[in-house]
C-alpha cells in the first residue's frame, strides 16, 4: 500500500509539471457596486480606490428592492448584476439559495476577516456568503424635551401600556400631532413583539405569532391600534419610513438604530438636536440585529478584483464614512475601538444594556424575505380597516407556514 502511494504521488507530480498553469487574473478597467443609499460611499472614498487600484468604480444606487429584483432577475438569466453586491440580514439567504452569490471561502483573507465581528450573520452550512459591513441593532431614540414637557422620565417608560399611555398625554397636550415616528411595517411589529417576551417564530421556524395568547399577537393589535388613535401618522401608510418625521422634530419617539444618535443630534441633519436619547425598550427589553454585508456575484467576471474592492470597504476610510453619515456602527472592530477612544458614540450607556437582550429572527431562511413583505401588506390592510386583526394574523400565520413547506 505504501509503494502504491508514493507511485501515485510521483505520477501526479509528473503529470502537473505538464498541466497548463492557470493564468493570473487580469485587472479589470471598472467594477459596479450595487447598493441601496446608505451603503454608498463617498465621492472621496471612491476616488481613494481608484487610485489605490486603478479600477474605475461605478456606484449603482438603487432602492433596496429594486436592487433585490435586479440581482433576482439577472440571476435567472445567467448574467451579471454588478460585481460586489449589498446584502441586508433578509436578503442574502435568498440570493444564496437563488445562487446568485459567491461563497466567500476561497476568496475572503483571513487578515481581513479576524478584524470584522458578525461573521456568524452571514453564514450558513458553515460557509461565508458574505463580509459584514456594519452592525445595527433595533432602537427607539426620543426627544428628552418632550418627556420634560408633560413631567415624564424614561425610567417611568416600563411596559408598553406605559408607552400608550404616554403617547396619548403627548398629543390630548398638543405637544406632537403624531408622537410616535414609526412605520406601519414588520420592524414596528417585531420591535414590540420581542421586547414583550414573543419570539415570533419556535425553534423549528413554526409561527408562534397567530396564537391569541402569544405576546406578538397583542403587539401587532397594539401598533394598529397606535396609528387608529392618531399616534403614528397616516403619511407611513404610503411612506414606511420614519426616520424624517423625528429629525424634523414632528416626534417624540421614534423606531431608531444603533448609532442613530449621531444623526438626531447633528444639527446639520435634525432639529431635535441636541435633545435626542435612547430608551431602553420596555418589558423584556428584546430587540434584534440588522446587519449589512457585500459580497460578490457568482456572475463576475473577475472576484479576485471584486474581492479586493470588499476589503476596501472595511477598511478605515469606508467604515468611518458610513458611521459620519449615516450612524452605521462598523463592523471593523479597530474602528469601533477607536471611535470609542475619540468618545465619539453617543448614547452608549443605554446601548450597552440593550445589547443584552439580543435575539434571533429567522433571516438566514430563504422564504423569509417574503414572509416579511407579506407581513408589511397584512399590517397595512388591518390599519386601513380592510381586515381585522385576528383574520390578518390568522391569514399571516397560515402564509408563513404554507410558504416555509415550499421550501421544504
Amino acid at each position: 500500500m505504501k509503494r502504491f502511494f508514493i507511485v501515485l504521488v510521483l505520477v501526479s507530480v509528473g503529470l502537473a509539471a505538464f498541466a497548463t498553469p492557470v493564468p493570473e487574473e487580469e485587472t479589470p478597467a471598472k467594477l459596479v457596486y450595487l447598493t441601496p443609499s446608505w451603503g454608498a460611499p463617498s465621492d472621496e472614498v471612491v476616488a481613494l480606490f481608484e487610485e489605490q487600484s486603478g479600477i474605475q468604480l461605478e456606484v449603482a444606487t438603487v432602492d433596496i428592492d429594486a436592487s433585490r429584483d435586479r440581482v433576482l432577475t439577472a440571476t435567472a438569466g445567467r448574467t451579471n448584476p454588478a460585481d460586489v453586491i449589498f446584502v441586508s440580514a433578509d436578503t442574502y439567504a435568498t440570493f444564496q439559495s437563488a445562487g446568485a452569490i459567491a461563497a466567500l471561502g476561497d476568496l475572503a483573507s483571513d487578515e481581513m476577516l479576524d478584524k470584522l465581528t458578525g461573521l456568524g450573520q452571514f453564514t450558513l452550512d458553515g460557509e461565508l456568503w458574505a463580509v459584514p459591513l456594519y452592525q445595527q441593532m433595533v432602537m427607539i431614540d426620543y426627544d428628552t424635551t418632550a418627556l420634560d414637557a408633560i413631567g415624564v422620565g424614561p425610567g417611568d417608560i416600563k411596559t408598553w401600556d406605559d408607552f400608550e399611555e404616554v403617547l396619548a398625554d403627548l398629543k390630548a397636550e398638543g405637544i406632537y400631532e403624531y408622537p410616535y415616528a414609526a412605520g406601519i411595517r414588520p420592524w414596528t411589529w417585531y420591535l414590540t413583539a420581542l421586547s414583550s417576551g414573543s419570539e415570533l417564530f419556535d425553534g423549528n421556524n413554526e409561527p408562534v405569532f397567530d396564537d391569541p395568547g402569544d405576546p406578538a399577537y397583542d403587539a401587532f393589535e397594539r401598533i394598529i391600534r397606535f396609528f387608529d388613535r392618531g399616534f403614528i401618522s397616516p403619511e407611513r401608510l404610503s411612506s414606511a419610513n420614519p426616520h424624517p418625521a423625528f429629525w424634523s422634530g414632528q416626534a417624540a419617539f421614534h423606531q431608531a438604530w444603533q448609532g442613530s444618535l449621531g444623526i438626531a443630534n447633528n444639527p446639520d441633519s435634525s432639529q431635535v438636536a441636541p435633545n435626542a436619547d435612547y430608551l431602553l425598550l420596555p418589558e423584556d427589553h428584546r430587540t434584534w440585529l440588522l446587519p449589512a454585508g457585500l459580497t460578490v456575484s457568482a456572475f463576475a467576471d473577475y472576484p479576485k478584483a471584486a474581492m479586493e474592492l470588499v476589503e476596501f470597504f472595511t477598511n478605515e476610510e469606508m467604515q468611518r464614512h458610513l458611521f459620519t453619515a449615516n450612524g452605521l456602527f462598523p463592523a471593523n472592530m479597530d474602528v469601533f475601538a477607536a471611535l470609542g477612544r475619540e468618545n465619539a458614540i453617543e448614547g452608549f450607556s443605554v446601548m450597552n444594556e440593550q445589547a443584552k437582550y439580543i435575539v434571533s429572527i429567522p433571516y438566514d431562511q430563504p422564504w423569509y424575505i417574503e414572509f416579511e413583505k407579506e407581513a408589511e401588506q397584512a399590517m397595512l390592510r388591518a390599519a386601513r380597516g380592510d381586515q381585522s386583526v385576528a383574520d390578518a394574523l390568522s391569514e399571516l400565520g397560515d402564509f408563513a407556514r404554507d410558504l416555509k413547506a415550499e421550501y421544504e
